[in-house]
Formats: structure tokens, C-alpha cells, sequence
């Protein structure tokens, strides 16, 4: 069985020169390859591939961009970047493997392979170092994590999530608050929300989540909402599509 795979990079001679080292292996079919985001969209979803090698910086819409849009459409991901302060943000995203450019034949056949053995059936997942740690702090009865890779500067660190007060939609990004700490962190709101455990955490507006443990009183707002106050003095407003989970708190459920 070969593994169905699309190229996507804004750079012609990138696309070229991965699908040529793609050519040689009788494992892997090259099913599509787009400079254009917005077409690879379309081509995923229609063609649903079990790979995509995905270049990060692309005008328009990057790479992380698209994978938020895809949500749990997105296949394997294999990420193609020059520069590796990509790397934290690629595994914050479940990404399989980053490989940097100038692209190096033997490192591509290498994530190949780790696509494959983690794919494959009954094979073994060969992950990397960063990837089983994550991986290991998540492995828990109730399936919510526990903690987040935060990238400062050179490392990474993992935030315990009951220590965030809130979360924050901010474009492309979410930026949690942790006493008097702020992180942006690579990932789409919808997404994160559902890896939260619900009894600790509820979303009272598009671009709020906020940690019941910190909520330190709420007020009446306009037309039936809440104004939450959080730990630290930190006021979030709820809006009307989001009232179920303060109702709920608000009745002792």
C-alpha cells in the first residue's frame, strides 16, 4: 500500500525537487502539489491524502494556518521550514517530523520512514524525544491535557494548564495567562477548547476560556451576560452564544 502524499510549498523548485526524492520509493505516490494554499485546502479535503509535506512560510496563509483549517481533517504532517526555531510549533501541532532547507535527501527519506512506521499497521511508532515526553504528560484516565509546550527563546517549557486563568484567541495563535505570565502558543481556539477537561475550564465567548478554579466573583452585564473576574483583577466578558457553561456553574453543576 502506498502512502498518498501532497506537497504543498509556495517555492516551484521545492515542490520539484521533493516529489524527484519522492520518486524513487515504491511506498510513496506524490497525489498532488500546490504553491497555493487556498487550492491545497480544497485538494485535501477532496483527495484526503495520508501525508502532506507542508512548507511553514507561505504568503497569504502559512503552514500552521492551513493545518487549523483542516482541524481533524489534516493527515500526517511532515513540515518542511529554513529555519528551526519552527521546530516547538510544529510538534505543538502533533506534526510527525520538520525537516529544514536546503532539503537533504537522506533526512527526507528519513521522515518518510518515521511517517510510515507511525502509520503503518501494527508497526511500532517511532516518535521523536519531544514528542514522547508530550505525549507521556498527556497519557491520563480522562484524555485532557495537563500541560502545553511554551516556547521561550531557545527552549521549551511545559505550562501546567490548571495554572492558566484564561485563554485568549489572538489571530492564529492562543495566548494563555498564568499569574502575572502571558504565552502565545500555535494553536486554533476551537481546537484547544476540546482538550480542555470541561469541568475546569469554560469557554464564555469566541475568544475566552476561563479556569473556574480562578474565577474570583461575576457580575451582571448588559443584556443578560456576565462580567468574570479572574485571579490577579482581570475582568472577561461573556457573550450571549457561550451563557450554557456560566449557567451551569451559576445553578452548582
Amino acid at each position: 500500500m502506498k502512502l498518498r502524499s501532497v506537497i504543498v510549498d509556495d517555492e516551484p523548485a521545492a515542490r520539484d525537487l521533493i516529489a524527484e526524492l519522492l520518486s524513487s520509493r515504491p511506498d510513496v505516490e506524490v497525489i498532488g502539489s500546490y504553491g497555493d494554499s487556498r487550492q491545497a485546502l480544497a485538494a485535501i479535503r477532496r483527495d484526503k491524502p495520508d501525508l502532506l509535506l507542508l512548507d511553514v512560510q507561505m504568503p497569504g496563509r502559512d503552514g500552521f494556518a492551513l493545518l487549523d483549517e483542516l482541524g481533524e481533517d489534516a493527515p500526517a504532517v511532515v513540515f518542511l521550514t529554513a529555519h528551526d526555531r519552527f521546530a516547538a510549533d510544529a510538534f505543538d501541532v502533533a506534526a510527525v517530523d520538520y525537516v529544514l532547507k536546503p532539503l537533504d535527501e537522506e533526512r527526507v527519506h528519513r521522515a518518510i520512514d518515521r511517517v510510515i512506521a507511525r502509520t503503518g499497521a501494527g508497526a511500532a511508532a517511532e516518535t521523536t524525544v519531544v514528542t514522547r515526553m508530550l505525549q507521556e504528560m498527556r497519557r491520563q484516565n480522562d484524555d485532557y491535557v495537563r500541560y502545553l509546550p511554551v516556547r521561550q527563546k531557545d527552549k521549551v517549557v511545559l505550562q501546567k494548564v490548571d495554572d492558566v486563568s484564561w485563554f485568549e484567541a489572538k489571530g492564529k495563535f492562543v495566548r494563555l495567562h498564568a499569574g502575572a505570565e502571558s504565552h502565545e502558543i500555535r494553536h486554533a481556539m476551537h481546537s484547544l477548547a476540546g482538550k480542555l477537561d470541561p469541568a475546569k475550564f469554560i469557554r464564555i465567548s469566541r475568544s475566552s476560556i476561563v479556569n473556574v478554579d480562578h474565577i474570583v466573583h461575576l457580575e451582571p452585564w448588559s443584556h443578560g451576560e456576565w462580567a468574570v473576574t479572574l485571579r490577579g483583577g482581570r475582568r472577561v466578558v461573556s457573550t450571549h452564544g457561550y451563557r450554557e457553561g456560566l449557567q451551569r456553574l451559576l445553578q452548582g453543576r
